[in-house]
């Protein structure tokens, strides 16, 4: 998903990935689907790998917490595998500073809908 959404950005609008999985191999996948796909690399884009909560399928209580609140405040249900952790990084990654005021962002999640809602640590 990343790949092609990258490619298809105009000038100044760039593409973050947040990654499930643990092990650095996704920057390098993303690539070679481009490389293949459009011939080169495309589009300004690049991975958030601190947010993978122990892995893919996992949680901890500090992202519980988050996912909680967040349901408490907006009164909607937060998928904790892959929902959960791209609205934590998102939230982070504002908080420190690396959206520009103004900047508008859009959350693509490919995740699947139906994975369960609940802890799984």
């Amino acid at each position: 998903t990343l790949a092609g959404l990258a490619a298809g950005l105009e000038g100044g609008q760039r593409a973050l990935g947040v990654p499930v999985l643990r092990g650095g191999f996704l920057g390098e996948a993303v690539a070679a689907l481009q490389r293949d796909a459009f011939g080169r690399e495309a589009g300004h884009w690049s991975l958030e790998e601190r947010f993978t909560f122990g892995g893919y399928a996992r949680t901890t209580p500090e992202l519980e917490s988050f996912a909680a609140g967040f349901e408490d405040r907006h009164g909607l249900p937060v998928e904790r595998v892959y929902v959960a952790k791209l609205l934590f990084a998102l939230v982070a990654l504002a908080e420190e500073g690396a959206f520009a005021p103004g900047t508008r962002v859009a959350a693509v999640i490919t995740g699947t809908p139906g994975a369960p809602a609940g802890p799984s640590a």
